[in-house]
């Protein structure tokens, strides 16, 4: 049996690893998500949950916690946009192969989202495919759901973003050289280039880095660099604690624990130098290592 999890998958969190729990639990599981979205629907443009080179190592993390492999499949919005409910349904058996499908309780579907739950478990009967609504996981006393992935990134709170992801908040990119002004005060960082998902708010942060295929503890700061002055760009600067070297052009992914602060301006160079050494002596305890 092929059982198809249908969603917007755009940050693989805990919701989301439940269709995929109970795909697994009827068959094969394929989640079924939508691309061209945003551009169709004429939503703003922004910066992904999950950096689109990340998502391989999070299904193969589902892989081995389901015993099954999680493949995903995109249709194209635009493709299927304008087909009735009942059209909708037709297509994912005749086209995809679907025997099962598994949605969350507020699942909507079909021309002008005129499918409910309830016209899916009729429409499905009538193709002989199999349907479960799977409830929403809750955090607190509100369901997980991305836009609270995006307001606790927004907010800083990295801490609460990981409890809804189930991992922690992974940036990723490709150290780029920076302007050398942290290996001038001694405490040299390595300079994230073109983040390929959502930052979180400014501020200095506990994390794991992985260089290449090595784990680190870092000290992180992201921001505007108040202290040099000037209207500086974002920027993503990691002090890779107990490492030395080059590594411009490497591979480097940023996994956020925990925020120790937010970015304020010093009075002066000192200030902020002794205010950095003492960031980076709360990262260890702060990663529990």
């Amino acid at each position: 049996m092929t059982a198809y999890a249908i969603g917007k998958f755009d940050a693989l969190h805990r919701g989301h690893f439940a269709l995929a729990q109970e795909a697994a639990r009827l068959g094969t599981p394929r989640l079924l998500g939508f691309s061209g979205m945003a551009t169709e629907l004429g939503w703003p443009e922004r910066k992904p949950l999950i950096a689109p080179g990340d998502r391989a190592r999070v299904l193969a993390l589902w892989t081995d916690a389901l015993a099954a492999g999680v493949a995903e499949i995109e249709l194209p919005f635009a493709t299927i946009r304008g087909l009735s409910p009942a059209a909708f349904v037709a297509h994912l058996q005749a086209e995809h192969g679907a025997t099962a499908l598994v949605v969350g309780e507020d699942f909507r579907f079909g021309r002008d989202r005129g499918g409910d739950v309830a016209a899916l478990r009729t429409l499905a009967h009538d193709h002989g495919m199999h349907v479960v609504i799977v409830p929403p996981v809750m955090h607190g006393d509100e369901p997980v759901s991305s836009s609270r992935v995006r307001d606790a990134l927004a907010a800083g709170d990295v801490a609460l973003a990981s409890a809804l992801l189930g991992r922690p908040h992974r940036l990723l990119g490709t150290v780029v050289r920076g302007d050398g002004r942290g290996r001038k005060i001694g405490i040299p960082t390595a300079n994230l280039g073109a983040c390929a998902n959502q930052e979180p708010a400014s501020g200095v942060y506990a994390a794991w880095a992985t260089l290449d295929d090595q784990r680190l503890p870092a000290a992180l700061n992201i921001g505007h660099v108040p202290t040099a002055g000037g209207d500086r760009p974002l920027t993503i600067e990691a002090h890779l604690i107990g490492w030395s070297g080059d590594c411009y052009g490497r591979a480097l992914s940023l996994d956020l624990i925990a925020r120790l602060r937010g970015e304020h301006r010093f009075a002066t160079l000192d200030a902020l130098v002794a205010q950095i050494r003492a960031d980076i002596a709360m990262v260890p305890a702060m990663l529990g290592s």
